[in-house]
């Protein structure tokens, strides 16, 4: 019985490690095209500042940890229908089954892949790829913006025609406060008005909210001063210089994503963006054992005989039709208020239904 019980482990180890191997080959490769394709994107802001094809070809490999999570659910489920594909064209499935090995077991061991692929998604996102990926966006400023200092962490500076713009940090203790200055210039250099605001959010592309907005205009005859608790202006910035004050979700780790959350949520502010992307990470680390469990009922069921290019179409249909429901969802969620859990979850709940009614049926 202790034999054949450890024969059992080792077949299951063995389909473990078969879907893991399929599964890195598929995001090797995705992630590869994808890097290439983004490197070509580059080389339209290569030569602007003292950004080069080395920061372009740095900037794009800071951003694979960040390019591996996002690929990585589609990547299980083409890796899984791979593997187990190749296993089945080769009569071993067929050969476990008759050596004891359940469909249930076997389902345990395609699972058990899915598990060690979430713990990967988790130390992706957890850190890795948010952290990388914020240094890419600064490395990319720095050499595109020449006229930004960045030297302090609290504090930068830059010039943008007739206005100088000091974004800082005020010595509160929140590392996500922002406040602003902004100098405006006349053509003699001279200065005619300063702005100040406590605090400061991006809207859409272009646009700057401010709040406890104040400004001093210096005029010939008499200087005035006016305030508002909120106001929006558009300084037409370019989007690198925007990305200097915009909190992106995507390159906040998931602590600070929490208190982020919790920042925006205590002064009255609009979090569902955020706590979106936070319930979204989640779910999309869940669904990396989804997916790699529904490789198994087409593998046992209708494309048992068929050739890796038919398994490859299933997979990559199923993937990004995954991937643009996901996107989908974010963005419905968004334009209607929906709960942003619901939003970030509701594609997760549909992939569930989808692969409990595959297991059941599957014989």
């Amino acid at each position: 019985m202790w034999k054949r019980e450890n024969a059992l482990n080792r077949l299951g180890n063995y389909i473990v490690s078969g879907v893991l191997k399929g599964t890195t080959i598929v995001t090797v490769a995705v992630v590869l095209v994808g890097s290439v394709i983004e490197f070509v994107g580059q080389l339209d802001d290569v030569g602007l500042g003292s950004y080069g094809l080395r920061e372009a070809l740095v900037f794009v490999a800071l951003r694979i940890p960040h390019k591996i999570f996002d690929v990585l659910p589609a990547a299980a489920l083409l890796g899984a229908l791979l593997s187990l594909g190749n296993m089945a064209v080769h009569r071993e499935l067929v050969i476990m089954r008759t050596s004891g090995l359940s469909q249930y077991r076997l389902l345990g061991a395609v699972a058990t892949a899915g598990m060690v692929l979430f713990v990967v998604m988790l130390l992706l996102g957890e850190s890795l790829a948010p952290s990388l990926g914020a240094y890419a966006r600064s490395m990319r400023a720095d050499a595109l913006l020449e006229d930004v200092d960045t030297a302090s962490a609290r504090s930068t500076w830059f010039k943008d025609g007739d206005r100088i713009f000091n974004l800082r940090q005020p010595r509160t203790g929140d590392e996500f406060d922002l406040a602003v200055r902004v100098f405006e210039l006349d053509a003699e250099a001279g200065l005619t008005q300063i702005a100040k605001a406590d605090s400061v959010l991006t809207v859409g592309s272009d646009i700057w909210e401010l709040f406890d907005y104040a400004e001093t205009n210096f005029e010939r005859e008499a200087t005035t001063v006016s305030r508002s608790s909120r106001i929006q202006q558009d300084y037409g910035l370019s989007p690198e210089l925007l990305e200097l004050s915009e909190v992106r979700e995507d390159l906040l780790d998931t602590p600070q994503l929490d208190r982020y959350i919790t920042y925006l949520q205590s002064n009255g502010l609009d979090a569902d963006r955020y706590l979106a992307a936070y319930w979204g990470r989640i779910a999309n680390g869940a669904s990396v054992i989804l997916m790699a469990a529904l490789a198994l009922p087409f593998v046992m069921g209708g494309l048992r005989s068929a050739g890796t290019g038919a398994r490859m179409l299933v997979g990559l249909i199923i993937g990004l039709g995954y991937y643009v429901l996901v996107q989908l969802s974010a963005q419905i969620g968004e334009v209607f208020s929906l709960d942003p859990v619901v939003a970030a979850w509701a594609p997760g709940a549909l992939l569930l239904l989808v692969t409990g009614v595959a297991v059941v049926r599957l014989r």
